[in-house]
C-alpha cells in the first residue's frame, strides 16, 4: 500500500512526512531568536499574525548542517503547532510503506524511493525532541 508524503532533504538525505501533517511549505524567513530555548529551535518567525516555533531539524536529527535552511515545513499534530527548517523540499508524492525498520526513536521506518532511502519521520518523537523530551 502507498501513501501520500511530502519529501524533504535535510543534509544530503532525504526523509518524508504523512502529507496529513502538513500545513504548507514556507520559505524561510527572518526568525527571532528566542533565549533559553532548546538548542534545536531556531526561534519564532511571524507567519500571517501567529507565532510559529521554527525547529531545525537537522539539529534534531542528530545531523552536520549543511547551510542556511531554504525552507519551512508547517506541521501540525496533537495541537502543536511548528515550522520544520529544512535544505529543500523534493515534493508530494505517494511512498510504498517502509520496508526496513527504524534505528531511531524520530522515525517510524525508511522506503525506498528513486534508488534512495527516505526515511519516515514521526512527527510526534520529532517535536519531542526539538522540545528537549526524552523518548522512552
Amino acid at each position: 500500500m502507498t501513501s501520500l508524503f511530502l519529501r524533504v532533504g535535510v543534509a544530503g538525505e532525504s526523509y518524508a512526512l504523512p502529507v496529513e501533517e502538513v500545513l504548507e511549505v514556507a520559505d524561510f524567513a527572518r526568525v527571532a531568536q528566542v533565549p533559553g530555548a532548546a538548542a534545536a529551535v531556531l526561534g519564532v518567525r511571524n507567519l500571517r499574525g501567529a507565532v510559529l516555533p521554527v525547529v531545525d531539524l537537522a539539529t534534531v536529527l542528530g545531523l552536520p548542517g549543511a547551510g542556511a535552511p531554504a525552507r519551512i515545513v508547517v506541521t501540525e499534530q496533537g495541537g502543536r503547532t511548528a515550522g520544520l527548517a529544512v535544505d529543500s523540499v523534493v515534493g508530494v508524492e505517494p511512498l510504498p510503506d517502509a520496508t526496513e525498520q527504524a534505528e531511531s526513536p524520530l522515525l517510524s521506518g525508511a522506503s525506498l524511493a528513486d534508488g534512495a532511502l527516505v526515511g519516515m519521520l514521526d512527527l510526534g518523537s520529532v517535536l519531542d525532541a526539538a522540545q528537549g523530551v526524552v523518548a522512552a
